[in-house]
């Protein structure tokens, strides 16, 4: 099976190590579109901004500049680029790509152009193709994956025909693949709106409240969660006992994710634009922001959802410089 990475970040690059670790007789090729990145992992097979201390990629790996060459070839295309940038590419590269194609996507935000999920999107673009389309999911951090502790991840299909091959792909004694099988879409959406879960946790933190009361928040927003996910998703199959949704939701709450070092920054007395921007210059993504605005803008004229707009009421203050 011939597999593209689209994007080396830093989980990608874990998991690059990973499966190239598990597969050394297959050659594995990877895209990245920054060339100083791209550059760098060819030369060094390390990346320049993430794990410095690890060890090279393997000589399996092969980095790529022209990806409408490799594309007719590829069977397995794993999407780690942000979602807005799925859309252009896929109208960059739609026409090399053959049909059945599995494409397995790690986007966990929704499309701030569009306001669809990647599901959505790919829905939209791919008309004249089949493809098998997967999703995997986790709740570890890249870092656990580079050192090899023992970590877990879902994949989610609507077919064990193509969950029996990604598990043979994936799954070592320490890495752990379990299967789902479900609307991808639905998982879709949870990881966007759990980064709005996490925002809402780290808010009573920043407040300077202790584990017992933010606790108690936590089970007082995780009914309106439910309730938001049901608006914005017809699908009433909600699986929230899935590793891949509640613990990946208390990983984001609760552990030292990159929305409790939006908080962090916040507290010292940044406006959110300003935390936005830093993180940025650190190649940190806030997912959760773009997904607020969008929410906002749906529920704002209906009723039972109260946490959620004053969240977002307390973000604008924060925006204005209202708490300084």
């Amino acid at each position: 099976m011939k597999t593209l990475i689209v994007w080396v970040g830093a989980f990608w690059f874990a998991i690059l190590k990973h499966i190239s670790e598990k597969n050394k007789d297959s050659t594995i090729y990877a895209y990245e579109k920054n060339d100083l990145v791209s550059s760098y992992l060819k030369n060094f097979r390390k990346h320049p901004y993430f794990f410095e201390w690890t060890k090279k990629l393997g000589k399996n790996i092969i980095f790529v500049d022209n990806i409408e060459e490799i594309l007719p070839s590829i069977d397995l295309l794993i999407l780690s680029l942000p979602c807005q940038f799925v859309l252009p590419f896929f109208n960059d590269v739609k026409k090399y790509i053959k049909p059945w194609i599995t494409i397995l996507n790690l986007a966990k935000w929704i499309n701030n152009k569009t306001l669809n999920t990647v599901w959505d999107d790919l829905k939209n673009i791919l008309t004249w193709i089949s493809y098998n389309y997967t999703s995997l999911s986790w709740w570890m951090i890249a870092s656990d994956v580079v050192k090899w502790n023992i970590i877990w991840a879902t994949i989610w299909a609507e077919s064990e025909a193509l969950w029996n091959v990604l598990k043979n792909y994936f799954e070592t004694p320490i890495f752990k693949v379990t299967l789902c099988i479900w609307r991808v879409k639905n998982v879709e959406l949870a990881w966007a709106l759990k980064n709005i879960f996490a925002i809402f946790t780290w808010y009573y933190e920043w407040q300077g409240l202790w584990s017992s009361s933010i606790w108690y928040f936590f089970c007082e927003y995780y009914t309106e969660y439910k309730k938001l996910f049901k608006l914005l998703w017809w699908d009433e199959s909600i699986k929230f006992d899935t590793f891949a949704v509640w613990w990946d939701l208390i990983a984001t709450c609760f552990w030292n994710s990159r929305n409790r070092y939006f908080w962090k920054l916040v507290w010292e007395w940044q406006k959110v634009l300003e935390v936005l921007e830093t993180m940025k210059n650190e190649r940190k993504i806030a997912e959760w922001y773009e997904t607020l605005k969008w929410v906002y803008q749906i529920i704002k004229d209906k009723d039972n959802f109260p946490l959620t707009k004053e969240l977002w009421k307390k973000i604008l203050f924060t925006n204005l410089n209202l708490w300084k």
